[in-house]
């Protein structure tokens, strides 16, 4: 699961980090150090050299000789970036500073979108519920929101995907894809990109909704045609009951994670008293 993390993450990265080439073709510089060098002479008043920046690569992990240092400076007064003030050392150019702001942005933001994504990877009953009661609060609104913008075809799309998985589950089967299309069409439908995203994020942790399942089938709790009061509500354009039946769906869910939880504790409970009763052998 980490690796998915990862993996996504760096994607999300991609998509976000300002893309300016800051090493010419054939040097081993790269857009890390490049970015160590700026922060480093971002946070310095006076000038500074090439002792300066190797010994900030050499503290974020990265092996640089001086020459190297130099050579990513070199690199980084061709863009604009820098500027040489003789022996003094170099200093940031406006354009400098401006590109070291946006990356300071783009590397919070990643870090921003790392933390959701742990904080996503439910591991225990806990988890999941809490997990739940955030789905709760977004996907009420993605619901209301679908209510007053889908589109016929969404709603179409939306129709379809319930009716599928409404019939997977009467044939005793439960395909993750299909409850995951229906939730995922109605934030589609909801025109928000944030909302989307959230809800995105949540539902591609296939270990989330395998535990979510098992928990569900374990306590007799799965309720698919809970999605038709929420598809009839969207169709209806009645953005108060769309919510309204995305919560009580989520709340159905949740009640099922506590029931379960508190039921697990009993057993653990009796199985503990059962233990502590029996003679040793």
């Amino acid at each position: 699961m980490r690796r998915r993390v990862v993996k996504a993450g760096a994607a999300w990265a991609a998509r976000v980090m300002p893309q300016v080439p800051l090493r010419p073709p054939g040097t081993i510089l790269n857009e890390d150090a490049a970015y160590i060098a700026l922060r480093e002479l971002g946070k310095s008043q006076t000038p500074i050299g090439c002792w300066k920046v190797r010994a900030a690569l050499q503290a974020a992990g990265i092996v640089a000789s001086e020459a190297t240092a130099g050579r990513l400076l070199r690199s980084l007064d061709l863009h604009g970036l820098t500027h040489a003030l003789g022996s003094k050392g170099r200093v940031l150019t406006e354009k400098g500073h401006r590109h070291l702001a946006a990356l300071e942005h783009a590397h919070r933001q990643h870090s921003y979108h790392h933390d959701l994504l742990q904080a996503v990877r439910a591991e225990t009953v806990e988890d999941v519920r809490d997990l739940l009661t955030a789905r709760r609060a977004v996907e009420a609104e993605t619901a209301r929101l679908a209510a007053l913008r889908a589109t016929p075809k969404e709603i179409r799309q939306i129709e379809q995907a319930v009716r599928r998985h409404i019939q997977e589950m009467r044939r005793q089967g439960n395909r993750l894809d299909h409850n995951r299309a229906i939730h995922r069409l109605i934030a589609k439908a909801s025109r928000s990109r944030i909302l989307q995203a959230v809800v995105n994020v949540i539902l591609q942790e296939e270990y989330l909704q395998e535990i979510q399942t098992h928990i569900q089938r374990a306590a007799d709790g799965v309720v698919p045609e809970d999605h038709l009061l929420v598809l009839r509500a969207i169709k209806g354009r009645q953005p108060d009951k769309a919510a309204e039946a995305m919560r009580a769906h989520i709340d159905r869910l949740i009640r099922v994670v506590q029931s379960y939880r508190v039921s697990a504790k009993r057993r653990a409970g009796r199985r503990t008293a059962m233990g502590a009763g029996t003679p040793p052998p």
